[in-house]
């Protein structure tokens, strides 16, 4: 398997989650109940699965390319540099603002569907980025063996079912909480 394919595949749940993201947004933003287990079990699936997949890229792929010419000078790993460093901005501050919102504070709820939005916004353009540009230029440079070592490099990742303590939990909300919105009547 090509390190680039796991990636891919990790962002199809991503853009799931992100849906699930933007309906408690518009839950939230409508004064309509969230249940809290849920709200704390999507910012971590984002904080623990999304930060790992970028700490891949971060710490393995971004070097690599560096060594074949596309290094952090260059435009497109600046913008994803910045888009994962705002990605993390954006999971602390919605932290923060639960926190809020289960102290009794009712403001955090607006804040939080307006960061949750902004969040999954940057998030889709990122997806996009990757998949349709950035994707298919590393995979013009990376060798069978470079994708290889990545793979065994990153083979405790969440995507990895054998070595990742939570990637069963993160799977089962992937089940779970997509459904469970689809269930949702549409604000009024």
């Amino acid at each position: 398997m090509r390190f680039l394919d796991v990636l891919m595949e990790e962002h199809r749940g991503f853009s799931s989650m992100l849906d699930v993201l933007d309906a408690v947004a518009g839950r939230l933003e409508h004064g309509e109940d969230v249940p809290a287990p849920m709200l704390v079990d999507v910012l971590d699936f984002f904080e623990s699965f999304t930060d790992r997949h970028h700490d891949k890229e971060e710490a393995m792929l971004f070097p690599l390319l560096a060594k074949h010419g596309i290094g952090p000078d260059q435009t497109v790993v600046s913008v994803l540099m910045s888009q994962h460093e705002a990605g993390r901005v954006y999971g602390t501050k919605m932290r923060s603002e639960l926190r809020r919102l289960q102290q009794g504070d009712p403001s955090a709820a607006l804040a939080l569907a307006a960061d949750a939005r902004a969040y999954t916004e940057l998030i889709r353009e990122h997806i996009r980025i990757e998949d349709e540009y950035f994707y298919k230029l590393a995979d013009q440079v990376l060798t069978a063996a470079e994708h290889a070592a990545i793979v065994d490099q990153f083979g405790g990742s969440p995507g990895n079912r054998a070595t990742h303590p939570d990637r069963e939990r993160y799977l089962k909300m992937l089940e779970v909480y997509p459904a469970l919105v689809a269930g949702w009547r549409p604000p009024a």
